[in-house]
């Protein structure tokens, strides 16, 4: 039910921030703060008991890492910069932090994507200051100040939830239980975020009056970027945890790479592979699911 109603409120999300974009994008400053607050929220939560490394969990984030960099290299060599930097986002992306609630409804093993889910967020942290000056080739821009830009941002939306949940773990212990208390708190927020992401989007593809042809090369990328995660994820958990790697490499945390995405050193038509990719890989999840509860209904469980 609750997945169906993300869905709904995707679809209601873009709407609105597509109508209202002249009103709405003005408050996306407020943007990396609701993905702090999103991500303490799941941060508090965490199970630290169920965060056990596998020798899987490396192979499936050099899976995550190889799929964005061939895209992206497939995208160069053809000459199309844009749709690089477009697929980049899609793929580059760490694991969403829905992913566990998709593992739970598939009867999947919660454990391993929630460990996959915080290694993908580190190695995201680290990783992308020093990749993302290359992907976006910024003009006004050196790499170092790019770099140190980039670095303060992720700073910002993924190291300030990490440290704010750990210290209120140490010093209130019961705050664990928040995280459940507060998911109504945390899908408003995600709500919200979409609806601004939307409208920066719109704006600012109207104000460079791109066409259907130049967005759909992006809209195409970001299909086969998703169909790729998903399906090189199930061939790497292959047999026991298919379904677990699938989730891993295709339900990407968007949201963050659209707001990477939005800011003013990379390339407005790139918004355009992120955005769709929301739609991407909610209709995977709904396949997903559906398959499962096939499956489910025919062993009579």
């Amino acid at each position: 039910m609750k997945q169906q109603l993300r869905s709904c409120l995707m679809v209601i999300s873009f709407i609105v921030g597509g109508v209202f974009h002249a009103q709405i994008c003005d408050f996306g400053w407020l943007l990396p703060f609701g993905i702090t607050i999103m991500l303490t929220i799941t941060f508090l939560g965490l199970d630290t008991a169920q965060l056990r490394p596998r020798w899987l969990h490396l192979w499936l984030l050099l899976a995550l890492q190889a799929v964005w960099i061939v895209a992206w290299g497939a995208a160069r060599l053809c000459g199309y910069p844009v749709l690089a930097e477009a697929v980049y986002y899609c793929g580059a992306a760490p694991i969403a932090s829905a992913a566990p609630i998709i593992v739970h409804l598939l009867r999947g093993n919660v454990g391993f994507i929630t460990t996959a889910m915080v290694l993908s967020q580190v190695v995201f942290a680290v990783f992308t200051p020093f990749v993302l000056p290359f992907i976006v080739n910024s003009d006004s821009l050196s790499y170092t100040e790019l770099m140190l830009m980039v670095a303060q941002q992720i700073g910002m939306v993924l190291g300030v939830p990490a440290v704010a949940a750990v210290c209120l773990r140490l010093l209130y212990p019961p705050c664990k239980q928040w995280s459940a208390r507060l998911k109504d708190v945390s899908l408003g927020i995600w709500n919200f975020n979409l609806i601004v992401v939307s409208a920066i989007g719109t704006h600012r593809i109207l104000q460079m009056d791109y066409s259907l042809c130049d967005m759909l090369p992006m809209a195409l990328g970001a299909v086969v970027v998703c169909a790729v995660g998903f399906l090189t994820g199930y061939r790497v958990g292959y047999p026991t945890l298919k379904r677990e790697c699938s989730q891993a490499l295709g339900q990407k945390n968007t949201i963050l790479t659209l707001y990477i995405a939005g800011q003013s050193y990379a390339t407005p038509l790139a918004y355009i592979g992120p955005v769709f990719y929301v739609f991407c890989h909610n209709m995977a999840n709904a396949i997903q699911l559906s398959l499962a509860a096939r499956e489910q209904k025919r062993s009579g469980k």
